[in-house]
């Protein structure tokens, strides 16, 4: 785990020296590892590999071990003018550092990149925390390029990031999120679609005391889900209770997961669970193992977004295959202009359906 960490930061670290050659900050001869270092907050022997990366690309060279590196421009690649033509650039905006999204997220901005790159796009990662903010920030001025030739890819957009981009004239697409009323392309698969799924097959088998635990997230998104839960329990009979069935938190931490969980036993212990990350399937793992149940002889479990190392689970998790290579290129072809993702039909997910889900007992 640890090397997975150091290659990252070291990618990004290549992506943030990247972006600084084409925006012209420098122009012939870079600074030293340590300066560089000092810059980024990135550590040295990651500054060192994402510096051999670029070398390894084309974009830098040094005449020897001890020399500071060099940009390379290319004559192939100049204008009429004489300067070097500057790549096409994009910027994807997290919340969070790459390394703590969902899987299926990472793979899917990992699959965009590289599509673009081939491209001979320049793609940069920008992080600060856009998810929680109320409303648009003056402060984003300086962290996002404003530029109307840079499209942006905010991931799990919400309505104030997309309003600061439309109001800069700025084009931005959202990979997930909420988007409300405002005119910004969407490529996602729909949550409470794969919800309807999983408690359809939950009450096929005869559970009616499930749970979804919703926390920290945005009010629309929920409001979905609990939809899900409440049509897919009232068709077999049952009376939906928001607060048993569908428990909500502004937080998403582990003790949350734990009392919400602690709640519901005490009440009706739940024979299924729909769970929506991993974290959220590792407590909720940990919680039925304190009380001596087992998956899914006494509790059935679905994980609505696939994760790598759910693999490794035993018994095999029913959970959801996303599409992410036609999310990739959905994405790869709006930053070139080639399709809007403005009103796109939701994308499906393949139901994985594992060993995870039993009759109650």
């Amino acid at each position: 785990m640890p090397r997975v960490e150091r290659t990252s930061i070291a990618a990004r670290a290549a992506e943030v020296i990247r972006a600084d050659i084409a925006s012209g900050k420098w122009t012939d001869r870079l600074p030293g590892s340590r300066v560089l270092a000092l810059e980024t907050g990135v550590s040295q022997p990651n500054i060192t590999a994402a510096l051999q990366q670029l070398a390894r690309e084309g974009l830098l060279s040094r005449s020897g071990d001890r020399k500071a590196y060099r940009i390379r421009h290319q004559k192939a690649g100049e204008t009429g003018s004489g300067k070097p033509q500057e790549k096409r650039r994009l910027v994807i905006l997290t919340h969070v550092d790459i390394g703590e999204l969902p899987y299926t997220t990472r793979k899917a901005i990992e699959m965009t990149r590289d599509k673009l790159v081939r491209l001979d796009w320049a793609v940069e990662l920008r992080t600060f925390d856009f998810l929680h903010a109320k409303r648009p920030h003056r402060a984003w001025d300086h962290i996002v390029p404003v530029d109307p030739a840079i499209p942006l890819i905010a991931v799990f957009g919400r309505t104030p990031i997309g309003e600061w981009a439309l109001r800069h004239g700025l084009r931005i697409a959202f990979l997930g999120g909420m988007r409300g009323d405002l005119p910004i392309s969407v490529v996602a698969v729909k949550s409470s679609l794969l919800a309807d799924e999983a408690m359809r097959r939950m009450t096929a088998l005869g559970h009616r005391q499930i749970l979804l635990p919703l926390c920290d997230r945005p009010a629309p998104f929920a409001a979905g889900l609990k939809d899900s839960v409440k049509n897919g329990l009232e068709q077999v009979g049952v009376t939906y209770v928001p607060s048993y069935h569908t428990p909500e938190s502004p937080y998403q931490r582990p003790e949350v997961i734990w009392r919400m969980l602690e709640s519901a036993f005490k009440r009706k212990p739940p024979t299924a669970i729909i769970v929506l990350d991993w974290k959220e399937f590792v407590t909720v793992s940990c919680f039925l193992s304190h009380l001596g149940l087992r998956i899914p002889d006494d509790v059935s479990v679905v994980l609505l977004n696939e994760q790598m190392e759910a693999e490794w689970f035993v018994p095999k998790l029913a959970c959801f295959r996303f599409p992410v290579g036609k999310i990739a290129l959905a994405l790869a072809h709006w930053a070139e202009g080639k399709e809007s993702a403005r009103n796109p039909k939701p994308m499906s997910a393949d139901f994985d359906e594992g060993e995870s889900l039993a009759p109650p007992p």
